[in-house]
């Protein structure tokens, strides 16, 4: 596993380890039922820029790898 896929996934535990008490957070600060906007914002765009870089990250590993050698000659 290269760095790149390490630290994507120390995101993730990170993330992972916390959501739980964001989202009890984000319950504790409900206003009439509403959930706090700057917090839902704030989570939402977390959880959108991992998930963006895991698209991203897969979408490279999904790159067929060209041998520099040989090019695309049989």
């Amino acid at each position: 596993m290269i760095e790149e896929d390490r630290v994507l996934l120390a995101r993730l535990s990170k993330i992972n380890q916390s959501l739980g008490q964001v989202v009890l957070e984000l319950c504790d600060y409900q206003d009439g039922g509403e959930l706090p906007s700057a917090g839902l914002r704030t989570l939402g765009e977390q959880l959108m820029d991992l998930g963006m870089d895991m698209i991203s990250r897969a979408e490279e590993l999904d790159r067929p790898v060209i041998d520099a050698d040989n090019g695309d000659r049989p």
